[in-house]
């Protein structure tokens, strides 16, 4: 705000220079229109004073009518409506997403109870080869002993 709105020049070389620019091509202007002023006759002027009348009847144009506006209601009804669409929306796919969980909770289940069934079984196999061990270790030991 400190700045105004319109500056003029400060110098007057400048505000000289485009004068000079100015009358040059007015001069321009005026030269060409006097070539061809003698093979373009000059156009009348737009208002002859004899010519007009004293009175005119004014014509009125009647403006476009515009689109009726919808009805409030009609508004508040497609919000209504389509409220109502997109709670059924929602009902539907948190139903599919609960029937998703379900069957994910059930197939964990499912594989945990196998998982539990393969950890014993090993551990019974386990058990199984320490126990043949030991036999072995036994039946091998007067093998090695000194006599």
């Amino acid at each position: 705000m400190s700045e105004p709105a319109f500056k003029t020049p400060t110098s007057t070389a400048r505000q000289a220079g485009s004068l000079r620019d100015w009358l040059a091509t007015l001069s321009r202007i005026d030269g060409a229109e006097a070539a061809g002023g003698a093979a373009r006759p000059r156009a009348e002027p737009r208002h002859a004073p004899e010519a007009a009348p004293a009175w005119e009847p004014r014509i009125v144009q009647t403006p476009p009518t515009p689109e009726p506006a919808r009805e409030p209601e009609d508004d508040i009804a497609a919000l209504m409506a389509e409220n109502m669409v997109l709670k059924a929306r929602l009902k539907t796919e948190a139903d599919r997403y609960d029937a998703l969980q379900a069957i994910v909770a059930d197939e964990l289940r499912a594989l945990r109870s196998h998982v539990e069934a393969e950890i014993q079984r090993a551990d019974e196999l386990q058990a199984e080869r320490d126990l043949w061990m030991a036999r072995a270790e036994a039946l091998a030991q007067p093998l090695f002993q000194k006599r």
